[in-house]
């Protein structure tokens, strides 16, 4: 788990499920134009093969400055195998002052793959060519769709593509992917101090790695090979608190967070917050869900009822059918996700 001076990141917009009468590339009331403009970055390579990820067309081999990693909060995408690489200039350093917002150094490439039923059929590729986050065409994405043959890549067109490669994944407009990245002030999702602070199961890049390592401005606290950032235990339930808080800061709170553009209108924060994991009380999906009122289909009702998953707004909204309104996650996704409805719904249960 020791390496040079990479690693690798791939974004997690766009879905990989079943069919729908509105498909999850085109949601109702997503605010984005499928007429989005390209992201005119002239060294924005026309292959997956020109990135920097892999050393052949078919990208069976991988650059040596390129790893592996995998966060222990994973993006529900409809049951798709994905696989994730970062990359880090050499010399450059991950800024971590604030340990719950990371800043990446200008350079840095992040890949994702998609596989459904074993057919490759997209990789995002993430590239970072401006220093400040927050000005426009800082960050750059794109997709890759694959071929039939599984031995060659051609970028895709910033209005996605339905049924990639004769499978039911969506590739997501661009737009989409920057729906959800531009809501987080680092622009990544996935590569993170808490998504990060687990030792994977087969090697993957994780946080003690990148400590060790010296690519972290400000390393965490702790010591190494045990959690730098533990969670709070809810009367013994540990294991049900982590499912369903890390379910949702893998998936929710990329969106529902302080710095998201929805947050003034939607007050939710589902995003795990490492200055606030002294107990489960002040953890902020906590304090903004349980006993607090939302709104679905009309209705009012406490987001989070202890005790009553029928009556709990989170749960219906889980539920609803993919392309409706009020639906949760909103872009993404067609099928729930049977293990996060489990997760959640156990949390919801349990005693308080």
């Amino acid at each position: 788990m020791r390496w040079g001076l990479a690693i690798l990141f791939l974004a997690a917009c766009g879905d990989d499920g079943g069919s729908s009468a509105i498909d999850a590339a085109t949601p109702i009331d997503m605010g984005v134009s499928i007429d989005a403009p390209v992201d005119a970055n002239p060294n924005m390579p026309s292959t997956l093969a020109d990135t920097g990820l892999c050393t052949n067309a078919a990208c069976t081999t991988y650059a040596a400055d390129v790893r592996v990693y995998a966060p222990q909060y994973e993006l529900w995408s409809d049951g798709a195998t994905k696989k994730r690489w970062i990359y880090l200039p050499p010399g450059t350093k991950i800024d971590t002052t604030d340990m719950n917002y990371w800043k990446f150094p200008v350079g840095t490439k992040l890949w994702k793959e998609f596989t459904r039923g074993g057919v490759r059929v997209e990789t995002r590729f993430m590239l970072k060519v401006m220093e400040n986050d927050a000005t426009p065409g800082a960050w750059f994405f794109a997709s890759y769709v694959w071929n039939t043959a599984q031995n060659a890549t051609t970028e895709a067109t910033p209005g996605g593509m339905q049924d990639a490669n004769g499978t039911q994944h969506d590739i997501p407009m661009r737009a989409q992917c920057r729906r959800c990245h531009d809501n987080t002030p680092g622009r990544v999702l996935g590569v993170q101090a808490l998504s990060l602070d687990f030792q994977g199961a087969t090697g993957e890049l994780d946080l003690d790695d990148l400590a060790a390592m010296n690519l972290l401005t400000t390393n965490p606290p702790g010591t190494a090979g045990a959690p730098r950032f533990p969670l709070p235990v809810n009367n013994g339930n540990g294991a049900v608190d982590k499912a369903a808080y890390g379910y949702m800061h893998g998936n929710c709170g990329g969106c529902h967070n302080p710095n998201s553009s929805i947050f003034a209108t939607t007050t939710l924060d589902l995003r795990m917050d490492v200055t606030k994991l002294s107990s489960v009380t002040v953890m902020p999906a906590r304090v903004t869900t349980v006993n607090v009122n939302g709104t679905v289909g009309g209705l009012t009702g406490p987001i989070v009822k202890p005790n009553d998953t029928a009556n709990s707004v989170l749960i219906t909204r889980m539920n609803i059918a993919a392309g409706t309104n009020g639906r949760m996650p909103e872009i993404g996704t067609e099928i729930t996700d049977p293990a996060g409805l489990a997760a959640l719904t156990a949390w919801i249960n349990q005693p308080p």
